[in-house]
């Protein structure tokens, strides 16, 4: 199956700011591993569809990431370019 973004899926989606609590010694975000890794890393951004926020995640693997939201079960990718954040959030 091919990947799909959000952006291509919807069209009005608004972003905004909201930390993570980070959990144990090493301040690690939900879903990060103590490499630093994982498939369903927690970010500090949401993301609006239809009405309904949901969280960002991002997969990390390797020293690169792919930020994604889940919509069902089906991951929509999201280009680091998309997010508009204002500064005051």
């Amino acid at each position: 199956m091919a990947s799909r973004y959000l952006s291509e899926v919807y069209s009005q989606v608004e972003y905004k700011r909201s930390p993570v609590p980070l959990r144990g010694m090493l301040q690690l975000a939900p879903g990060q591993n103590a490499h630093g890794y994982g498939d369903k890393i927690s970010t500090d951004y949401m993301v609006r569809i239809n009405n309904r926020w949901r969280r960002v995640y991002c997969i990390c693997h390797s020293n690169a990431g792919s930020l994604y939201v889940l919509e069902g079960k089906e991951r929509l990718f999201i280009r680091d370019t998309e997010i508009q954040v204002d500064s005051e959030q």
